[in-house]
């Protein structure tokens, strides 16, 4: 397909997506309008264009199914608590360039959430999908289903459409990404005061413009609060060291807009280190945080070590988070976490925890 030809295709199904998302009809004409949108690119790159580490791993197995367990415990004061969390993928491919992806996950327990919210904490020390929230996604009404979307590559164009989750392709990190396999803490897995949605029916576009600089786009509803979010990202590899620099617009609802920023380096392969900023106009002035990873330190093991700081506006509180871990593996499948995180807001705590992580 000529290249023209197929940038009008992409253009004209990204317009169909955001059309649909927009309409305030959410009946018959916005799902006809995501059919067409399906339809427009179902003429003949994986998914997991850009993903978490965890979801990452899903490319490098032959099966076509594959899933992961977390199980998690954590104690704060003398309240402790045990979650789990399943996730399950499935990968249809078509051709070569046109795939669908689907991720669905199932937890048991809600871990701190409620005792935190008691204490008068507002950031979450675990950014696990949990029981409560899996039961009813966004205030939708779903119910486990969090991504299931359509990919098409045609030459340095990727478009992906369906139900998505924003984090996935916005606010990348290679050491500070993934609440499975990284630290757990809200603050060091993606911009805590961005608007960055997940699992909701939205559209992500990628091109290249070489094989050092991308720029990509994300028009995604905004539930279970209103209006809908677009984000504009330029992503910059050099050598070791990766920028990503993006912002962010909530539509149709009170002015929500910011920037924001995260980054890594890559000293080796065992050692790197990693940063976040951000800044919006909501009760949250700006954000920065940062930290490193080390991998092979006695045998298969890795520690990671993070700090993050939230700065209030309008009396809002300032909040400051740390976070330690330590991971080995028994095999390589199966992996143990121990973790310590201090959190400081309206009062300050020690939250202790540990995690056994399952991958096949």
């Amino acid at each position: 397909m000529p290249d023209l030809l197929a940038a009008a295709v992409v253009i004209l199904a990204f317009f169909f997506v955001v059309k649909s998302l927009r309409n305030k009809k959410k009946g018959r004409c916005s799902k006809c309008y995501c059919m067409i949108a399906i339809l427009l690119l179902s003429g003949g790159l994986k998914a997991q264009e850009v993903q978490k580490p965890f979801i990452l791993e899903h490319r490098l197995h032959k099966h076509k199914v594959d899933f992961v367990n977390s199980t998690v415990y954590q104690q704060i004061k003398k309240y402790s608590t045990v979650y789990n969390t399943l996730h399950m993928f499935l990968t249809v491919d078509f051709t070569e360039t046109d795939e669908i992806f689907i991720n669905g996950s199932v937890s048991f327990g809600n871990g701190l959430k409620k005792k935190l919210e008691k204490e008068g904490y507002s950031i979450s020390t675990t950014a696990d999908d949990l029981e409560e929230y899996l039961r009813n996604i966004n205030g939708t009404g779903r119910k486990y289903l969090l991504e299931l979307f359509y990919q098409k590559k045609i030459e340095k164009l990727i478009i992906i459409g369906g139900l998505i989750d924003a984090a996935s392709f916005i606010d990348a990190n290679r050491y500070a990404n993934d609440e499975h396999t990284q630290f757990l803490n809200d603050m060091f897995v993606n911009n805590p005061i961005a608007s960055i949605p997940s699992y909701n029916f939205g559209a992500h576009v990628k091109y290249s413009l070489s094989n050092q600089i991308n720029i990509s786009g994300v028009y995604i509803q905004n539930k279970p609060d209103s209006g809908n979010t677009g984000i504009i990202e330029i992503d910059i590899e050099e050598g070791d060291l990766s920028i990503r620099s993006y912002y962010f617009y909530v539509f149709g609802r009170e002015e929500f807009k910011g920037f924001g920023i995260s980054g890594d380096y890559a000293f080796d392969e065992n050692t790197g280190v990693f940063f976040r900023a951000g800044s919006s106009n909501t009760d949250s002035e700006y954000f920065v945080s940062g930290g490193l990873e080390k991998k092979e330190i006695f045998t298969e093991d890795k520690i990671g070590v993070g700090i993050g700081y939230i700065k209030g506006r309008n009396g809002s509180e300032s909040i400051t988070a740390c976070e330690c871990y330590y991971t080995v593996a028994v095999d390589k499948h199966l992996f143990l976490s121990g973790d310590i995180q201090y959190i400081k807001e309206k009062m300050e705590d020690i939250v202790f925890g540990g995690r056994v992580f399952f991958s096949y």
